[in-house]
């Protein structure tokens, strides 16, 4: 589950979707339902933006433009997940 700072990113970029949703910004609410997406891969919300905001871009004959992967998006792999002899997890970074 995330914590209580990264779930209001995620419901502040799926208030972004819909409201692109509503106003037929296909290729806004596509980006704001991925970039929510990155926070938490499961969300059905930010899954059903994706979907409809593609499948509204597909009946227009767009294809939807995806932005380069930020390197602070994917997990690199020589970051420590804990410390302290594992009693702490890290779960992001600050400062980066």
């Amino acid at each position: 589950m995330p914590s209580e700072r990264i779930q209001r990113q995620i419901d502040q970029l799926l208030d972004q979707a819909e409201e692109a949703l509503r106003e037929k910004d296909w290729q806004s609410a596509h980006e704001s339902a991925r970039a929510a997406l990155g926070f938490d891969a499961d969300n059905s919300d930010a899954l059903a933006f994706v979907q409809a905001a593609t499948e509204a871009l597909d009946a227009a004959g767009v294809e939807p433009e995806l932005a380069p992967e930020s390197p602070s998006v994917s997990a690199p792999t020589d970051q420590p997940t804990s410390f302290a002899n594992g009693r702490y997890q890290v779960t992001g970074f600050l400062g980066e």
